[in-house]
């Protein structure tokens, strides 16, 4: 997409660590695009995304002021896959227009620019990318950090089957960054990506 310099995407299964990774690079990168951060922009309190999912769902997806029940609204898509294409089909395309736009911004500056998208390949972003990460660990391991942040077992396994198959992602990457071990393991394995980024 970049004639200069690369637009990187970072993506990778539930709970495999990306989060953490698009952290650590946002510090070494000034351009960096959070589709996550993007789709919550647009479903804000009295945008149209909002009412719209209002329209769909109900009013159940509403907090008590008014703003989206996030866990209300996965509770409804991860158990239903109808409605969990539904709510793709509503704010895919808005998510994808808006880390377009970011990202035809920033190739004016001609830096490098770096976007993390849960679900990059899922929502067909891969061409918007130079080079995609994924990052990725074990299915066990994956449970274990999704259970940590309050969610039971049968729920992170309800995630982990709504995304395509994390083999699959690893197959479709350009590299791909293992986060089994600690903390400090990933850190340094990221600082070592920057690099490899930089030189690109």
């Amino acid at each position: 997409m970049n004639a200069n310099k690369p637009v990187i995407g970072i993506t990778g299964g539930l709970a495999t660590g990306k989060s953490t990774v698009a952290e650590i690079l946002k510090k070494e990168f000034e351009y960096y695009i959070s589709a996550d951060e993007v789709a919550g922009n647009i479903v804000k309190k009295g945008k149209p995304a909002l009412k719209k999912l209002v329209k769909v769902f109900g009013r159940t997806v509403l907090a008590k002021g008014g703003s989206l029940d996030r866990k209300q609204l996965a509770g409804i898509i991860f158990n239903n896959y109808k409605k969990r294409k539904l709510l793709e089909k509503i704010l895919h395309p808005l998510v994808i227009a808006e880390i377009k736009r970011y990202i035809t911004q920033f190739k004016i500056k001609n830096r490098i620019i770096i976007f993390e998208a849960p679900l990059l390949f899922e929502a067909r972003m891969e061409k918007m990318a130079d080079i995609i990460v994924v990052v990725a660990s074990s299915k066990k391991k994956q449970v274990q950090r999704f259970i940590k942040t309050g969610h039971s077992r049968k729920d992170s396994l309800l995630r982990i089957k709504a995304q395509l198959p994390l083999k699959e992602k690893i197959k479709k990457a350009d590299i791909v960054l293992y986060n089994n071990g600690s903390l400090k393991e990933l850190k340094k394995n990221v600082k070592s990506l920057a690099k490899i980024i930089k030189e690109l």
